[in-house]
């Protein structure tokens, strides 16, 4: 009787519609639904040794699904089995079935080193790049920045403004290096900065006591997935110059340098001279193996930061996490969030998870949309982690029905060894739908309605978006749901 009673309401409901409601009803095919407001398994892929292979069908799955897993060796190296995390074989097959479980997890495929020269090493080295951050002080510019092998000969050179001196070269901890604009700076195993410093020392007595003013504006470098650049955010005077360099990842390709959706130069290192307003660059990559025996997809690397779809309706404050899967404990780490304009963060709201505690929290807003974050003196075990959740308020006049992407790139973890590595990404985005919008098509009419009786008889539907049914707020899905969604297309 459940049904009849509930369809006989429906049909008592919508006569209370206005005729003008009705006049104007005429839903055309639903829009493509939004993501999903359930959690979904994840599961993830990864090669070791990482140089052995690659792997593919890493991604979310429903629990029960069938999932076709790959695994690609590489030269010198051969196939050898599949273990889950608890470190169980699961198939010696290098392609196979597998059903996905309720809750996440992570397969390893093995490779052995099977060199077919004898002489070769019995194991490979890995080659890791470490940042040398190149600044200058007021007075002068400097360039020759970049990431760099340990034990590099590092070229750096400063120029001076009219006005001014060079002092010298200094490190992080205040020590002169060099007294020459121009140096030659061995790296070492570690993160670097250099600072050229000037003093101000006009040549002519007459000349003013303190520098003539000149206009500085703002170079902000950002980069897609798949690569980095080796400028953040650099503020210079106007008519002096910047040297961007951007560097793909491995598997991937150097689209172009954009300000906006306009190509400014394919060149992956180029010099800017600064002109008269700030600027954003934008980097950007696409993933294209070398080997056609490769996946289509990139393979899922050790670590993994990934943002996940969130729902919320304009004038609410949803929560957005940051997740990390790893198969070992890290210490510190670093990364950049890209909001759009239209929904910004509230950092002072930043809340680290119970498995990510420890950290001290520094951040800082780059521009109006990219914030970086810094996580330092704490430790995150391995396994999938929420590592940080952050409040961002939907204002009430955003524009429903889309999804305004959230980027996460800039990332560097610290593995136990204390060597800093990079890590694969995973962007997100907060869809914003209007009250009522049950089946995500941006209008809020008896399809709607229909929608949501159908999901409370527990009928199959094709769309069906919780975040924005609950009309009352009681967390269920009831007749006073359906009554509430009446009201709204009446007062429309």
């Amino acid at each position: 009787m459940k049904p009849i009673r509930f369809l006989s309401l429906l049909m008592l409901l919508l006569c209370t519609i206005n005729t003008r409601g009705q006049d104007d009803f005429n839903p055309a095919s639903p829009a493509e639904p939004g993501p999903p407001g359930e959690s979904v398994p994840m599961l993830s892929l990864v090669a070791d040794p990482a140089a052995g292979g690659t792997v593919s069908g890493a991604g979310w799955y429903e629990a029960g699904t069938s999932v076709t897993v790959r695994a690609y060796n590489k030269a010198d190296f051969s196939f050898s089995h599949w273990t889950n995390r608890a470190g169980e074989t699961v198939s010696t097959e290098s392609q196979f079935r597998y059903t996905m479980p309720g809750n996440d997890e992570t397969l390893t495929a093995h490779f052995d080193f099977n060199p077919g020269n004898p002489a070769e090493p019995s194991e490979i080295s890995m080659s890791i790049y470490y940042r040398l951050t190149v600044m200058a002080e007021e007075g002068g510019t400097a360039s020759g920045g970049g990431k760099y092998l340990p034990g590099s000969r590092v070229y750096v050179s400063a120029s001076v403004n009219t006005g001014f001196t060079f002092d010298g070269w200094y490190n992080a901890a205040g020590e002169k290096l060099a007294s020459t604009m121009g140096y030659y700076h061995t790296t070492t195993d570690a993160e670097e900065t250099l600072t050229a410093r000037f003093t101000f020392d006009p040549s002519s007595p007459s000349e003013p006591v303190t520098p003539v003013f000149v206009p500085k504006h703002t170079v902000q470098a950002t980069a897609t997935e798949g690569g980095t650049v080796n400028v953040g955010t650099t503020t210079l005077a106007e008519g002096k110059t910047i040297t961007l360099t951007a560097t793909p990842n491995t598997g991937y390709v150097f689209d172009g340098w954009y300000v906006g959706d306009e190509l400014y130069t394919a060149e992956r290192s180029f010099t800017y001279t600064m002109g008269q307003a700030d600027i954003l660059f934008e980097a950007r990559f696409t993933f294209d193996p070398s080997s056609p025996a490769e996946p289509s997809m990139p393979t899922t690397h050790k670590y993994a930061f990934f943002l996940p779809n969130v729902i919320g309706k304009p004038g609410q404050t949803v929560q957005f996490p940051v997740y990390l899967t790893s198969l070992d404990d890290l210490g510190d780490m670093s990364f950049q969030l890209t909001f759009s304009d239209i929904l910004q963060p509230d950092l002072g709201s930043m809340a680290m998870s119970e498995k990510a505690q420890g950290y001290q929290v520094a951040y800082e807003a780059l521009n109006d949309t990219v914030y970086a974050f810094t996580l330092s003196g704490g430790t995150v075990a391995d396994g999938n982690t929420l590592i940080c959740m952050l409040n961002v308020l939907i204002p009430a006049d955003a524009q429903t029905g889309m999804g305004y992407p959230v980027k996460i790139n800039q990332v560097a973890v610290t593995e136990t060894s204390g060597k800093v590595v990079t890590a694969s990404t995973r962007n997100g985005r907060i869809s914003v739908y209007k009250l009522g919008d049950t089946n995500g098509d941006d209008e809020v009419n008896v399809t709607d309605v229909m929608n949501l009786v159908y999901h409370v008889l527990e009928k199959k539907t094709e769309v069906f978006i919780e975040e924005v049914s609950d009309i009352n707020g009681d967390s269920d899905f009831n007749v006073t749901d359906v009554m509430g969604i009446v009201e709204i297309i009446k007062n429309q």
